[in-house]
C-alpha cells in the first residue's frame, strides 16, 4: 500500500480558517469523527497515519515512511538481495585478504628460490672454471649451472606472472569497491 505523508491539518490550520490543503482531519469536527482522535490524519480515502509521524515526514521531505531501499521490488526480494549482500560481501573481503596473504607468501618464497638460483649458478660457474674442461665432473658443474640459471629465468617469469595478478585484481577491486559500498549504504537497517 502506497503512503502518502501531508502535515497534520489540525496543526496547519488556524481556528476559524479553512484547511488549504482540501484534506479533512476527522478530529476537526468535519465529517464522522466517532472513535478517531484528533492526533491522528487522515491520507486519501484510507491510510490513518499519527500526526505527529505525518509532520515528521512532511518536514523531512516527503520522504516515503517505509525504509524500504528499493521500493519498486517486492519485500521478500530485498530481503533475499539482503541477504546475498550481506554474505557475498564478508566472503568477498575474507577472499581478498586471503589472496593478499598468498601473494606475499608466494613472493617471499620466489625471492627465495630466484636468490638460491643466483647463488648456485655463480657457485656451479666458479667451480667448473676450477676443474679441467674435458672431465665429467666439469661437465657436471656446467649442467648444474644451467639448470640454476633456467630456474632464474623461471623464477622472473612467475614474477611477472604475479604482477599481471594483481593488477587485474587491483582493477577489479576498483570496480567492485564502490558498488560494495553503495549496496552496504542500501542495506543498512
Amino acid at each position: 500500500m502506497a503512503t502518502l505523508t501531508l502535515p497534520a491539518t489540525g496543526a496547519a490550520a488556524q481556528p476559524g480558517q479553512e484547511d488549504p490543503s482540501g484534506i479533512k482531519n476527522p478530529g476537526d469536527g468535519a465529517g464522522d469523527s466517532s472513535g478517531i482522535d484528533s492526533g491522528w490524519v487522515v491520507l486519501g480515502k484510507s491510510d490513518i497515519v499519527p500526526a505527529d509521524l505525518a509532520a515528521a515526514a512532511a518536514d523531512a521531505g516527503h520522504r516515503q515512511l517505509g525504509f524500504s531501499p528499493l521500493p519498486m521490488l517486492p519485500i521478500w526480494v530485498q530481503m533475499v538481495l539482503g541477504g546475498v549482500v550481506y554474505t557475498a560481501v564478508p566472503f568477498y573481503n575474507r577472499a581478498r585478504k586471503a589472496e593478499d596473504e598468498v601473494t606475499k607468501n608466494v613472493e617471499t618464497a620466489l625471492e627465495v628460490v630466484e636468490h638460491a638460483a643466483e647463488v648456485t649458478e655463480k657457485l656451479a660457474a666458479n667451480v667448473a672454471n676450477a676443474l679441467p674442461e674435458n672431465g665429467t665432473l666439469h661437465k657436471l658443474a656446467e649442467e648444474v649451472e644451467y639448470i640454476a640459471e633456467i630456474v632464474d629465468k623461471d623464477a622472473q617469469k612467475v614474477e611477472i606472472i604475479i604482477k599481471k595478478i594483481e593488477d587485474v585484481s587491483n582493477r577489479i577491486d576498483a570496480a567492485v569497491e564502490p558498488v560494495i559500498e553503495e549496496l552496504e549504504k542500501e542495506f543498512k537497517p
